[in-house]
């Protein structure tokens, strides 16, 4: 995208399509070996030694085993460059099994997409009906929520953002639809803050395609094990954004130099100009 580009998630990298056989490294591999375990659940491999547990859990968690190995192999490869038959391998599955949940490239990747816009568009939309009448607090709570979702969600953010050229054209319409209504979740925020006079009159669409920039780049340069945990990399997202469109409180004007009464002066009157055009 050009304008929009902070809404889908920072820049948008070409991948070069792989031979079907390349190898993954060693990273990957070991990653895609403990999908299957992840979030509690059980291995692939160990899905008939479930049987007492109920099938919509276990059908559930193989799901979500899917989707994961299939979202690292398609930050590894390459949307493109991987196929059904490299999932299937990487899972330990048979080719039909896969199948059965899953008949075509096309539905996993539509399936990885879904997890990502669709659920954080609900999300987006909860918040924005719960906090209409506190911007600074709505904004502050949808970049904290977003962040910290974003930083679960990580490899799947990344493969939408590296494969989005090579959507199916319903599809990528439908994933463009969604971005749209995200990002118009946030600039409404940002409207409503300026309108009571929270925040600064900016260009709402330009500060929140800021904002959405600056957390979305967090699924590139996340490090899991790095020094900081994900709730506090959310909240200090959360805080440089809500600071970075929030007016100087009104007892700034007590200040002895004429440049702070001034430019708060500057800020009342681009406030009033901008109440005067609605």
């Amino acid at each position: 995208m050009s304008g929009d580009r902070g809404a889908a998630g920072g820049f948008l990298l070409k991948g070069r399509p792989m031979r079907r056989k390349a190898a993954l490294s060693k990273e990957s591999s070991a990653t895609i070996a403990k999908l299957a375990v992840a979030r509690g659940s059980p291995p692939i491999a160990s899905e008939e030694e479930a049987g007492a547990k109920p099938t919509r859990q276990r059908t559930t968690q193989l799901r979500r085993a899917i989707l994961e190995t299939a979202a690292q192999m398609f930050a590894d490869k390459g949307y493109l460059g991987t196929n059904l038959r490299d999932i299937a391998d990487a899972l330990g599955m048979s080719r039909p099994g896969l199948y059965y949940h899953f008949p075509s490239k096309e539905k996993l990747l539509e399936a990885i997409i879904e997890e990502l816009t669709l659920s954080s568009e609900r999300e987006l939309a909860r918040i924005a009906r719960e906090k209409q009448g506190e911007p600074e607090e709505a904004l502050r709570l949808v970049v904290r929520i977003t962040t910290l979702w974003l930083l679960d969600h990580q490899v799947f953010f990344r493969v939408l953002d590296r494969s989005e050229s090579d959507l199916p054209a319903d599809l990528k319409a439908s994933n463009e639809a969604s971005k749209r209504k995200n990002l118009a979740h946030l600039v409404g925020i940002i409207e409503r803050g300026i309108a009571v006079g929270t925040f600064r009159p900016v260009d709402p669409h330009v500060a929140a395609l800021a904002i959405a920039g600056m957390r979305n780049w967090t699924a590139w340069w996340y490090k899991p094990d790095g020094r900081l945990t994900p709730a506090e990399i959310a909240d200090m997202l959360a805080e440089m954004a809500v600071r970075s469109v929030r007016r100087v409180d009104a007892h700034r004007s007590r200040s002895e130099k004429i440049e702070d009464a001034l430019r708060i002066l500057r800020e009342d009157v681009a406030h009033l100009d901008y109440l005067m055009k609605e």
